[in-house]
């Protein structure tokens, strides 16, 4: 994050906290029909347009720096492997045999030396090329190029690994996230480092999970004895960039910042930031580690959510590190995230299916939860 996007923000938190209150994100009250979180047509049309037409975060670019190492994805409607090929070359494909479309890798192997299908044992280089067909007598009139795995676009930037759905797209993530861009460029997310990654199903929408972050609302009541005591009670400013979106939220602290120059603030020493980035990642920057969450639909009311937490090994050094680090975990992971915001968003999943309101109520401080439903729509109605 450039250093005058970063003082600007500091002075939108003061004149917030100065307010009381939240930015305005809509300037109205929005109502939104509930039957988005359980209509099966509603996710039927999501996967074929919010999963089809954006980039998507896979993960962390850490995981496939050397040759043979690989990212999985973590879900079966969206079955690719990214590989380190020999050469180098970050490459994506589906996660199938092209003979009977049996599962190539299982997450299992430490490193791929080639694909191997376990059903008929078809062989393919890390590059994609069919190189063995087991009893080749077979199939006389088979042509190898045309048996080649399936491709899709991919791309290493600022510290992420970015998958197309669709063949046929371009990768230009830096025109995707404007100025997300550079804030991702300047906290160096490549630098970092995976501490450790759950995969957890949870009884709720995707977007209902989601929008959980998208709001400071709630913080002074269902972080009373969490994040309350960190958070300058849920005064957030935020950025869009087409889909994206860009939050800061102020923390406790931050009139500390009145008493030091300009020229030496960092915003993660007075404010928490956290990125949407469409459709289902959301992206946390806390003050000595990060947290990425994805969200996967399973169903209308079921969805696979992980959590990976990464962090920099030169703040983590000595005998204590692992034991801090763990505490964050915990924390973060289990406590907040699990504990307290997703539990509440499956009580609220169940009153949908058995008693529904109509519509939920969204006030002035909830508006990115309409952003975010708009653009979700907008990719629909394309």
């Amino acid at each position: 994050m450039k250093h005058e996007t970063q003082v600007a923000l500091m002075h939108k938190l003061f004149a917030l906290r100065e307010r009381g209150r939240q930015q305005d994100m809509l300037g109205r009250v929005v109502q939104l029909p509930v039957n988005v979180y359980s209509e099966p047509s509603i996710l039927d049309d999501e996967l074929q347009s919010v999963f089809k037409d954006f980039p998507m975060v896979l993960g962390h670019a850490s995981h496939v720096q050397e040759p043979g190492s690989y990212l999985l994805s973590d879900w079966d409607k969206f079955p690719v492997v990214v590989v380190r090929d020999n050469a180098g070359t970050l490459r994506a494909f589906l996660n199938m045999c092209r003979h009977r479309g049996a599962k190539l890798v299982n997450g299992e192997e430490e490193r791929l030396k080639a694909f191997v299908c376990p059903f008929h044992g078809w062989s393919y280089s890390l590059d994609g090329k069919l190189k063995g067909v087991t009893r080749s007598y077979n199939f006389p009139d088979l042509d190898p190029a045309n048996c080649n795995l399936r491709e899709l676009p991919v791309a290493e930037a600022f510290g992420l690994i970015w998958v197309h759905p669709t063949a046929t797209a371009s990768l230009d993530i830096r025109s995707y996230l404007g100025d997300i861009a550079d804030d991702l460029e300047h906290f160096n997310i490549g630098e970092l480092v995976s501490y450790k990654k759950t995969k957890v199903v949870k009884q709720a929408n995707w977007k209902l999970l989601l929008k959980t972050y998208l709001e400071g609302y709630h913080v002074p009541y269902l972080h009373r004895t969490t994040l309350q005591a960190a958070l300058k009670n849920g005064v957030i400013a935020h950025y869009e960039h087409g889909p994206n979106i860009r939050l800061v939220a102020a923390r406790t602290n931050i009139e500390e910042a009145m008493h030091v120059p300009e020229s030496d603030w960092n915003i993660l020493n007075f404010a928490s930031v956290y990125y949407t980035l469409f459709p289902n990642t959301f992206f946390i920057m806390h003050p000595d580690y990060v947290s990425i969450n994805m969200f996967f639909p399973i169903a209308p009311n079921q969805t696979i959510w992980t959590h990976e937490m990464l962090y920099r090994p030169a703040d983590f050094q000595g005998k204590d590190a692992e034991k801090s680090l763990a505490k964050r975990f915990e924390f973060t992971n289990d406590v907040v995230f699990d504990g307290e915001d997703f539990a509440v968003a499956e009580g609220v999943q169940s009153g949908i299916e058995f008693a529904p309101n109509e519509v939920h109520t969204l006030g002035l401080e909830e508006g990115l939860l309409g952003m975010f439903q708009a653009s979700v729509d907008a990719a629909i109605a394309k």
